[in-house]
């Protein structure tokens, strides 16, 4: 004879059920929350300290420059790149390298003056290089680097006026 589950067996799932289910909902919401944190659009700098580094390029058409097509004369140029922080204005200076339009070398100099600011800057010092050294200039644009979103904009500000100070040298 079969037997049919009583009341009180069905009460009793249903009392752990509920509860386990809303837990799983509730730790859904928070993985969702916490994963699109780092995807927030640049309008602040942010507290996290993880190492994460991103970087934007555009492909190469022909796999590389050559001397006689770059447009950019080699040399070293020194600028100051800006930005603007919820703190407000922000430069930082940068020395880029070039040769046939490859950035052969880079220094990166932050002149914060706010410790948050400094700190931001130092975290994208640290970590910037392998993004850009042997890249072809038109091909670097930096988004986020080690938890910093606005100092790269200062370096790809930098990065503006060295490709106008090469194209006309």
């Amino acid at each position: 004879m079969d037997e049919q589950p009583t009341n009180e067996s069905q009460n009793s799932f249903s009392k752990f059920a509920i509860p386990a289910v809303v837990i799983v909902i509730i730790a859904v919401a928070v993985f969702a929350y916490y994963t699109t944190q780092g995807n927030k659009p640049a309008t602040t700098q942010t507290t996290q300290t993880t190492q994460t580094v991103e970087a934007t390029t555009a492909p190469a058409a022909t796999g590389g420059v050559t001397k006689a097509t770059s447009p950019y004369k080699d040399g070293q140029y020194s600028v100051i790149g800006n930005y603007v922080s919820p703190g407000g204005p922000r430069e930082v200076g940068v020395v880029i390298t070039l040769k046939d339009g490859v950035i052969t070398d880079s220094v990166f100099t932050g002149k914060a003056q706010d410790a948050e600011s400094q700190r931001f800057q130092g975290e994208f010092a640290d970590n910037y290089k392998p993004l850009v050294v042997g890249k072809n200039i038109d091909e670097v644009s930096l988004t986020k680097v080690s938890g910093s979103s606005l100092t790269p904009k200062g370096f790809n500000d930098a990065l503006d006026k060295v490709k106008a100070e090469a194209k006309n040298s």
